[in-house]
């Protein structure tokens, strides 16, 4: 898109989260002007923009009249197929995005990352795999927390940028980056979208647009996403966690190996060498290397990256050691499958702290994982932790479930009560954070508090 097509345009920033916040900087930059709609009465860039800005819909009509605009940017926090915005599209209004208007006018090499779970450590680590090979000129962006138009003005022919995409993001795109990594696609967002058939379709936009010049990195484990790779006209890459792959990365033998095109099989580094606790990270790993290798690392290059990737917050992150008890942060597990996988990492005993707000998920495997596994007890929170009770006792979980906790600090305060030097408190809540936290950030930092607190 020409920002000259924009000029004198109605338009409207829709949701004035981080991403539009960003936008809205690009666009006032570049001398453009627009409406700003959000739900919020008042928002915190209204005195810097001030009368730059066209017109302010604050409060909760702010999805009124949005047939008034010919361009709408959509925060991706808000699903296109809300039935205001497809009657401003009837009316002849552009649904547009930052992420849509990013990869139009990137100068330089894309690689996208997604999943369901494993986004944001894939993305973190293959960028720290991609910092061995290049001494500058390397982004990371996207659903990670850094809005890419933000650093869009600043980019080379010669730069390389990741992007981590979430499935909003994803949804209206129409041109796929250069180099394309699915990790793992499940079930996740049925709060959001419409169908999961509806959710996989937003996913397969990653590479959906790619030409006979690029690539696809695929978790051959997952056939979802390996489904992907059907007939596409690009060069496909595999991995996976449970035996070997034409080209590619995978776990065999507890080590981590490597073929690239033409070449054999190489061991990249000891599966215990990754300084990542569970299978689901072995997963993040070779997904990593598969696409660093496809991006031109070599083997070096990507054993030095994985062993000097330290993790991110809120996802498995060990917090501390206190009485003997190991506490572990892993706020950003939303869903039941991201909390069976968390489980699936420790071998000591467990006590799960769980629940949270609702995003239309289904409990049973995590309930099937509960009875299965080495979990003493399950201190539950927020409005689904009664359906999580109750999918842990229909798979036959003889645990303790203690209900009705009120805040944080007492769910850790319960969960010390249970537990004896050696074992682990869990934070894995398989839900969103809305209603008692104001997100999963802030959900995970109060964990921490209340686990060194009780030291």
């Amino acid at each position: 898109m020409r920002l000259a097509e924009l000029t004198g345009k109605r338009m409207a920033l829709l949701g004035l989260g981080v991403e539009n916040q960003a936008l809205g900087e690009y666009l006032l930059s570049k001398g453009l002007r627009f409406a700003v709609c959000d739900r919020q009465p008042e928002v915190a860039v209204r005195r810097e923009w001030g009368d730059r800005v066209e017109q302010w819909r604050l409060g909760p009509d702010y999805l009124a009249g949005l047939a008034d605009f010919e361009v709408i940017w959509r925060t991706p926090g808000i699903s296109p197929l809300r039935p205001e915005l497809r009657a401003a599209q009837a009316a002849g209004a552009r649904l547009e995005s930052q992420t849509r208007l990013f990869v139009e006018r990137c100068p330089c090499p894309l690689i996208g990352v997604t999943a369901t779970k494993g986004k944001g450590t894939t993305s973190s680590m293959l960028t720290r795999i991609l910092q061995e090979s290049r001494a500058s000129g390397l982004y990371l962006g996207g659903n990670i927390g850094l809005p890419p138009i933000s650093f869009l003005d600043a980019l080379q022919p010669t730069d390389l940028v990741v992007l981590e995409l979430s499935s909003f993001q994803l949804q209206d795109l129409e041109q796929s980056p250069q180099i394309a990594v699915v990790v793992n696609i499940t079930q996740d967002h049925l709060d959001y979208h419409a169908t999961r058939e509806e959710y996989v379709e937003a996913k397969r936009n990653i590479c959906r647009h790619q030409g006979p010049g690029e690539v696809l990195v695929v978790n051959q484990d997952c056939p979802t996403a390996s489904g992907f790779a059907h007939e596409h006209p690009g060069t496909v890459w595999t991995f996976s966690t449970i035996g070997p792959v034409a080209q590619g990365a995978w776990v065999e033998a507890g080590q981590l190996w490597l073929r690239r095109p033409g070449a054999e099989g190489e061991v990249v580094c000891r599966v215990e060498e990754i300084p990542l606790r569970g299978r689901h990270n072995r997963e993040n790993a070779a997904a990593a290397a598969t696409a660093a290798a496809a991006a031109g690392a070599s083997p070096a290059q990507i054993r030095a990256g994985i062993l000097g990737f330290a993790g991110l917050p809120h996802r498995l992150e060990r917090v501390g050691e206190y009485g003997g008890v190991l506490y572990y942060n892993d706020s950003l597990a939303t869903t039941p499958d991201a909390a069976v996988a968390a489980l699936q990492a420790f071998e000591e005993p467990v006590v799960l702290i769980a629940g949270g707000s609702s995003k239309g998920a289904d409990f049973s495997s995590l309930g099937a994982q509960l009875a299965a596994g080495r979990v003493k007890a399950v201190v539950l929170l927020g409005e689904e932790g009664e359906r999580i009770a109750q999918a842990a006792v229909q798979a036959g979980y003889a645990g303790e479930l203690v209900r009705g906790c009120a805040s944080m600090a007492e769910a850790v305060a319960q969960a010390r009560l249970r537990v004896e030097p050696g074992e682990v408190v869990l934070l894995s809540p398989a839900c969103a954070s809305f209603g008692m936290f104001a997100n999963y950030k802030d959900r995970g930092e109060q964990f921490k508090r209340a686990a060194c607190g009780g030291g």
